[in-house]
Parts: structure tokens; sequence; C-alpha cells
């Protein structure tokens, strides 16, 4: 149950196929509780992610090919950024998630 608003006559949730017609309120307290769990790992992924990212961009930027040093300099700058800015968010993300 992804927790989406939908009709109280509604059988099946049109968003992701839960069956509500027959379920305990304690089968649907499960249910939305598996998907917060779902989604949490889904976050902590994406973070894990972005750590990699960073710390690929900071890798590159002290080992890279002589040829085009300057290119490849700058890519690193980029990752690092990217898998900063992206490490914060998820990690926001993941705050405000659990709050829900």
């Amino acid at each position: 149950m992804c927790g989406k608003r939908i009709s109280s006559k509604a059988e099946v949730c049109t968003h992701c196929g839960a069956v509500l017609k027959g379920s305990s309120e304690e089968q649907l307290e499960r249910a939305v509780h598996i998907q917060k769990l779902k989604r949490n790992r889904r976050l902590q992924s994406y973070s894990f992610l972005a750590i990699l990212l960073f710390a690929a961009g900071f890798l590159l930027k002290y080992v890279h090919p002589e040829d085009n040093a300057e290119l490849w300099v700058l890519a690193s700058h980029y990752m690092i950024a990217a898998g900063f800015i992206g490490y914060v968010a998820m990690r926001v993300w993941i705050m405000f998630n659990k709050k829900k």
C-alpha cells in the first residue's frame, strides 16, 4: 500500500495494486510499513551511489591520464560536486521521509 489517496469503494489500489477488500487493518498497516522500509532502502542506495561518485571524483583528481589532464581534473571537480550535493540531498530526503 503506497498511502496515496484512492476511493473508499476501491477494491485494489490503482497506484500500487495492493488488495484492499478483505484485508484487515493490521495487514494494511504492515503493507504501509513495508513500503516505507523499501523507500528508505532505495534512498540509502542513492546516498551510497553519491558517496561513490564523490570518491571516484576525488580519486580521479589525483590519478588521471596525462593526456588532456585539464579535462580530467575538470571532470573530477564536477564528479566531486555532484557526489557531495547528491549525498546531502539524499540525507535530507531520508530525514524528511522518516518524519512521515
